[in-house]
C-alpha cells in the first residue's frame, strides 16, 4: 500500500472514532440528563413572580419568600462559586434564572458549620452559588427557580440532593 493510500485510510479511521465517540459520549450526556429530569424538584413550589428585568436601583415589588426564588431582577449574574460577602437578590435571581442553585446560610453562623455547608457544596456538582444571608430566619435555605427549601439543621445530602436536582432546569440555559 501506498503511503498515499496508509495517510487517506488513517484519517478515515480516525474520522470514524471521532464520530462514533462523539455520538456515544452524547447519547450517555442525554441519558444522564433524561435520569436528571425524571427526578421531581426539591423544596416547596413557590408561586411564581415572573421573570421581568430592572434597572439597578429601581423600585420593584417585594418578593414573596425569603430568600427570593422568582421576580424582578437586573441584567448581570452573580456568577458561580462560593461568595465571601452578600450579593444583591437582584443579581441572585438572574443566576437562578440561568438554571442556578443557590445555597444561603444565615450570617453569624459558627465556623464550623459553614465549613458543614462548604464541604457539601463542593461535593456537589452542576450549576450553584453559595452565600451568606443577614436576614436568613432558618440556619440554611436553598433556592432555584420557583423553588425553596429551608433547612433547620445543616443536612449535607439535602442540600447535595437539592444542587443536583434542582440546578439547570430554569427558564433560561445561560452561565450563571
Amino acid at each position: 500500500m501506498k503511503t498515499e493510500h496508509k495517510v487517506f485510510a488513517g484519517i478515515g479511521l480516525l474520522t470514524l472514532v471521532i464520530v462514533f465517540g462523539g455520538v456515544w459520549l452524547s447519547s450517555k450526556e442525554g441519558a444522564k440528563n433524561t435520569e436528571k429530569l425524571s427526578k421531581s424538584m426539591v423544596g416547596e413550589k413557590m408561586p411564581d413572580q415572573g421573570a421581568l428585568h430592572v434597572a439597578r436601583g429601581a423600585e420593584h415589588l417585594a418578593y414573596n419568600s425569603n430568600p427570593p426564588t422568582s421576580g424582578p431582577h437586573w441584567t448581570g449574574v452573580a456568577g458561580p462559586g462560593i461568595k465571601d460577602e452578600p450579593v444583591p437578590d437582584e443579581l441572585v435571581l438572574h443566576s437562578m434564572e440561568h438554571g442556578a442553585a443557590v445555597v444561603w446560610y444565615r450570617e453569624g453562623m459558627d465556623q464550623s458549620d459553614v465549613d458543614k455547608i462548604t464541604e457539601a457544596f463542593n461535593n456537589s456538582s452542576g450549576k450553584k452559588i453559595m452565600l451568606v444571608r443577614k436576614d436568613l430566619d432558618v440556619p440554611v435555605a436553598l433556592t432555584s427557580w420557583g423553588y425553596l427549601l429551608r433547612l433547620q439543621t445543616i443536612d449535607e445530602t439535602k442540600i447535595k440532593e437539592f444542587i443536583e436536582t434542582n440546578n439547570d432546569r430554569a427558564p433560561e440555559k445561560a452561565p450563571v
